[in-house]
């Protein structure tokens, strides 16, 4: 959709108009000179009469019309009609020379423009309903540490774009470096009595056989052996779980996204199982909206709807798919949630925002539809340019539901009819243009 321009002066025009006030202030000061230049040549004719005896020249012309004042009176008429005469020439060929159209600012004739046109087209469609959802976080976490110590190291903040992986925090793991080495002691003194012990069993079995020693003595070596292998296996396994406590005194981040919350800070004693930070992942990102029951069945998982985010800075409109149609709906309102799937790849949709969801319902109708950059919008509402006859006539419409790059118009237009869809921003009512035609695929 585009807005109209908005008319004014030429740079031309301007230049013109103070053309004409120039020759307009020249024409006035010669007409001053001339009549200046007149008056003192009257004056020295009556002061010659005067001198030669006669007193007035006006009193002489009423009474006896003498020739002196005639012959000033033809030569006043002459000059005066001479530049009369120069004045309405002058006037003439600044008339032609600059139109008063462009003069009084209207724009001149303009040569055809170039414009970019696309048939209007007829076709059935689908009722489209928009409802108003909230986006949301594809995934959200508290991330817990999985051992309890000291915060040595805190390297995040909130608001921070984080990668898989990435550190969150790490807790003091001197304590369990310590315990490892004890463990590691325990092991190798176990491992020890138990080669001791089969010795002993081996020696006990012997005797055992020959009936040298009572039962009890064999049943007391052959039991401790194996006291001594199972312990040997339980320091085995708590070697290894205190290498897995110590793995884990660097948290790290399970997923790529954002921090939004704290809730730790360098210095203070993390609980097992405690939270460390919040974090969400914005692409993809869910955007979830209350359907009501009438259109719920219009919707079905992995069905694609348009988007639109008003207050995105650049590309308003998104795709996005159906992911999940909740079953349970609100029992006041008669909305069932239906959550809608979106790339976010430029992070600019962020948890929280709202966004206008499109999707059909019903039973199709037949409408006019056309490309949605045909749309022109001005002070009167929307309209179109069609071309008729190699000329550019505006059409006000009504706009409707769009679908895709179209949009449902209404108005005086036909199946057919030449839009202009590229160039329309510049184009005046009634304006020649020069057209190319654009087949849609």
């Amino acid at each position: 959709m585009k807005k109209e321009p908005s008319p004014g002066y030429t740079n031309e025009s301007m230049i013109k108009l103070t053309l004409i006030a120039f020759f307009q202030a020249m024409k006035s000061q010669l007409h001053a000179k001339w009549r200046k230049a007149q008056g003192t040549r009257l004056r020295e004719d009556v002061r010659r009469n005067q001198t030669n005896g006669i007193p007035c020249l006006v009193h002489n012309a009423r009474h006896s019309n003498s020739s002196a004042f005639h012959s000033l009176f033809i030569r006043l008429r002459q000059n005066t009609l001479q530049l009369a005469a120069g004045s309405f020439i002058l006037s003439i060929l600044i008339w032609f020379a600059f139109p008063l159209s462009n003069v009084m600012g209207q724009p001149p004739k303009r040569p055809a423009s170039p414009v970019v046109v696309e048939k209007v087209i007829r076709k059935h469609v689908r009722p489209i309903v928009t409802l108003i959802g909230t986006a949301e976080p594809h995934r959200k976490s508290v991330v817990a540490p999985p051992v309890q110590g000291l915060v040595v190291d805190f390297p995040v903040l909130k608001g921070q774009k984080i990668a898989k992986g990435d550190i969150l925090v790490r807790i003091e793991k001197q304590p369990l470096l310590l315990q490892l080495k004890a463990a590691r002691a325990n092991l190798a003194e176990a491992k020890e009595n138990h080669k001791n012990a089969l010795s002993e069993l081996k020696r006990t079995t012997e005797l055992y056989k020959k009936k040298s020693i009572s039962n009890k003595a064999y049943d007391w070596a052959l039991y401790k052996a194996n006291a001594l292998k199972k312990k040997i296996m339980a320091l085995a396994a708590r070697i290894e779980t205190i290498q897995y406590d110590i793995e884990k005194c660097i948290i790290r981040a399970p997923f790529a996204g954002f921090i939004v919350e704290e809730h730790t800070q360098l210095g203070q004693w993390l609980k097992e199982g405690g939270e460390v930070v919040t974090i969400v992942e914005i692409d993809p990102i869910v955007v979830t909206i209350p359907v009501p029951d009438r259109y719920i069945h219009s919707l079905k998982v992995g069905q694609e709807v348009d988007l639109e985010f008003d207050f995105l800075p650049g590309n308003k409109m998104r795709k996005g798919k159906v992911r999940d149609v909740i079953p349970e709906g609100n029992e006041r309102s008669r909305t069932f949630p239906v959550q809608i799937i979106v790339a976010n790849k430029d992070l600019s949709i962020l948890a929280g925002m709202s966004s206008k969801v499109s999707f059909p319902v019903g039973n199709p109708d037949e409408a006019l539809l056309v490309d949605k950059d045909a749309v022109v919008t001005g002070g009167t509402g929307h309209k179109v340019f069609v071309v008729r006859h190699g000329k550019a006539v505006p059409v006000q419409v009504k706009k409707g539901a769009a679908y895709g790059g179209l949009v449902v118009v209404e108005g005086n237009l036909s199946a057919g009819d030449m839009v202009v869809i590229e160039g329309n921003e510049r184009l005046r009512p009634g304006q020649e243009v020069q057209v190319k035609i654009r087949q849609r695929g």
